[in-house]
């Protein structure tokens, strides 16, 4: 932060909130208060330093995780409700977008903090701790919701009220008057010293936030450039009587910036294509096309990294990931394993045909423009499917299972990957599926991980994606065991 008030207001809020949350949520929820504001002089920008939390996310889940509480749904659906709730009443409003007001990604400003007797237990299940909210301070205007109603509701409500998009705005007005009409429960939950402290620094909030907001949208692009030291205060002056060319300055600025990037972008690519060596490019995909032992070690790398991916962010525990990582060359999982490596192994070359080759061939006039939109929309499909064809015909002629389920799923978009897993879940009927449901839980919250804008690790959508698998096994579960019981003779 560049301004010293949106600072002071940052730390302000965060020291009310972190007397007020604990009260409205009970102690299951805390705040990570702040202690100062310094500057960073090498930056030239203002830090807040905040209380460090010691504690993880919420847990995503795998095939092994089935005695962990659903921490994700009972923050998301009842936990970050009820604080927005709270933070409404009390005139917090530029606060509900990190609270997970139609922002998914607001999961991972939360922390789950364990009590001190906890301390040197591993996060391996959820306990009697707390939640702790990190992340209060918005990095960009809460414009892009998820949910067309808070988009209606909240974001573009607030912009035509305020004439700006709400960032961090707290109504002084309504907090005030909330202390006043629960100032008896306040005094006996905080204590009177405590109290009197919010109502001081609810006061000296509004003095900083005025000062904050009241800079025009001009004069904060000039005063940013002065806290850079890229422009002095006599050409700040200068710039604030002649607007225009100041624009004209930015905009100039603006310009040259994303030319050099896009230089630096296209000169990062060279570099790369100069770096690359063709003739062992070749000689590794000839290798995984004609020896098992070498398609076998590039799929059993690839969980292995996934499996350690977990691992290193606190999903697994050491004694869950071992026992995946036995499952990878037992001989109930390789039957189909491979079939996946070959899967993940040609997308980049499907890709690479959609969004390379048929263009080309495109600009060439060598496809039409449906043919080309068609064959973008589909080649993922279509390259699976073409696999899968070629192993139900070996499967026929060899008399073993043919792979239906992965042939159904591998149609599908964006999920198509994970048909083998699908297949292999299926196949195992009442054997060990771990391995198997633990890539499709993987495969889910990867897709949520890279979901554009809403996505991310330790995001609900992250969450969400991965609750999909177990949602759907206890569906089908229910469904078998309904008509099993219809089946029975009477």
């Amino acid at each position: 932060m560049w301004n010293v008030d949106a600072a002071e207001c940052a730390k302000i809020r965060r020291n009310i909130l972190k007397l007020l949350v604990p009260v409205w949520m009970d102690g299951d929820v805390d705040v990570a208060d702040a202690s100062a504001v310094v500057l960073n002089k090498e930056e030239m920008t203002f830090e807040l330093q905040t209380r460090l939390v010691r504690g993880w996310a919420a847990h995503l889940h795998h095939p092994l995780s089935d005695e962990f509480d659903d921490e994700a749904e009972n923050l998301w659906r009842r936990m970050m409700p009820a604080l927005r709730a709270h933070l409404q009443d009390a005139g917090f409003d530029g606060l509900l977008w990190q609270a997970g007001a139609g922002n998914p990604v607001a999961l991972n400003n939360f922390l789950y903090e364990p009590n001190d007797e906890e301390a040197e237990t591993t996060n391996t299940e959820s306990s009697d701790g707390r939640w702790v909210w990190i992340d209060l301070e918005s990095g960009v205007p809460a414009i892009f919701p998820i949910s067309p109603k808070v988009l209606l509701n909240y974001s573009l409500a607030h912009w035509w009220r305020l004439g700006r998009p709400m960032f961090d705005d707290v109504e002084i007005t309504r907090l005030k008057d909330y202390l006043k009409a629960n100032a008896k429960e306040l005094k006996l939950s905080l204590g009177v010293k405590n109290y009197e402290s919010v109502v001081s620094d609810a006061e000296r909030l509004g003095k900083h936030q005025v000062k904050w907001k009241s800079i025009g949208r001009l004069q904060s692009s000039i005063q940013y450039r002065v806290a850079r030291g890229d422009i002095d205060q006599s050409q700040a002056d200068y710039y604030s009587k002649h607007r225009l060319r100041w624009l004209f300055r930015e905009w100039v600025r603006g310009l040259l910036s994303s030319l050099k990037a896009l230089k630096g972008g296209f000169l990062s690519v060279w570099k790369r294509l100069k770096r690359l060596d063709l003739k062992s490019l070749v000689h590794v995909c000839w290798k995984f096309l004609i020896s098992q032992k070498y398609r076998e070690a590039f799929v059993h790398g690839y969980l292995d990294r996934s499996i350690n991916q977990w691992t290193k962010r606190g999903q697994l525990t050491n004694e869950h990931a071992n026992i995946l990582r036995e499952q990878i060359g037992s001989p109930n999982s390789s039957v189909y394993i491979t079939d996946f490596g070959i899967h993940i192994a040609i997308k980049p070359a499907v890709k690479a045909t959609q969004y390379w080759v048929l263009p080309a061939l495109f600009a060439f006039g060598l496809l039409g423009g449906k043919t080309v939109a068609i064959l973008i929309l589909t080649g993922g499909a279509i390259g699976r499917s073409a696999y899968t064809l070629g192993r139900m015909l070996q499967s026929a002629a060899n008399g073993h299972e043919k792979p239906w389920i992965a042939l159904g799923v591998g149609l599908l978009p964006v999920v198509g990957n994970l048909a083998y897993p699908a297949q292999m879940i299926y196949s195992a009927g009442d054997k060990d599926q771990k391995l198997a449901r633990f890539m499709m839980d993987d495969g889910f919250a990867r897709i949520g991980r890279h979901f554009p804008i809403w996505g991310g690790q330790d995001t609900w959508t992250e969450h969400a994606l991965n609750r999909i698998p177990r949602n759907l096994n206890r569906y089908l579960r229910k469904m078998g065991k309904r008509r099993a019981f219809h089946r029975k003779p009477g």
